[in-house]
């Protein structure tokens, strides 16, 4: 089977539509969900389903924390896994069409919410458009994972709670020599559900850490992770970290 880790917090209703494309995909796969705090009914749908492996925090936790536990736990027995975040829709096809690529890091493309272009690729052989950053849709093969836990002795530095997170692992993938592909594989989004969707006070509390987190890697890396500097340092073939 093919593994697939979907983390959660709170917007059933993507929810039920994320899981259901995971679903139906046209290889098998194993999907390992987690309940990260909802409060809106998710875990208690969640038990109605097939789900290969559930999990349940009581309260929000850093999705890198997850992330981190998560790649460990499934990396002991698969050679690769997809991530999928639980406010999109994938394609039928998505998950073969990523594993034709054999790069550690292989991501499909964000269309916005334009479920056209999702469906019309279902029938298209798929190309790769860019070596890219980490991205929503990503599959990442086990020696990837291995290489940057060699490194620096985690996947994703701990000390981001989730915001520029992706962004230092694309820095710590080039200092490695890893690149990543983006294929043109689409997927719909609804684009940053957890907070859009959030009330006031979650809100506020997202973005304030948002803030943190892009601090961080200010601190760690001496640039923002919006400047020329970022853009350029992965396409450095010298560049060590």
């Amino acid at each position: 089977m093919n593994p697939v880790v979907m983390v959660a917090y709170n917007n059933l209703e993507l929810t039920k539509k994320a899981v259901e494309s995971v679903f139906s995909q046209d290889i098998p796969v194993n999907l390992y969900f987690v309940d990260n705090g909802s409060s809106d009914g998710t875990w208690e749908w969640i038990l109605t389903q097939d789900i290969f492996y559930t999990r349940r925090y009581g309260r929000n936790e850093s999705p890198v924390k997850i992330a981190n536990f998560m790649a460990q736990l499934i990396f002991k027995e698969n050679d690769y896994m997809l991530g999928v975040p639980n406010d999109v829709v994938l394609p039928k096809n998505c998950y073969r069409e990523l594993l034709r690529y054999p790069r550690a890091f292989v991501c499909a493309s964000d269309v916005g919410q334009n479920m056209d272009a999702v469906n019309q690729s279902e029938s298209v052989e798929s190309q790769a458009v860019n070596e890219c950053t980490p991205f929503a849709v990503m599959l990442i093969r086990k020696w990837g994972y291995d290489a940057l836990v060699a490194k620096d002795g985690y996947f994703f530095d701990r000390n981001f709670v989730h915001y520029a997170s992706d962004c230092d692992m694309a820095l710590r993938m080039a200092a490695c020599g890893i690149r990543g592909i983006q294929t043109n594989v689409p997927f719909w989004h609804f684009g940053s559900a957890t907070w859009r969707l959030a009330s006031e006070e979650e809100r506020k509390a997202m973005l304030e850490q948002a803030d943190k987190d892009r601090s961080y890697f200010e601190n760690k890396w001496k640039f923002r992770c919006d400047s020329l500097e970022y853009g350029q340092r992965p396409a450095d073939i010298n560049f060590k970290g």
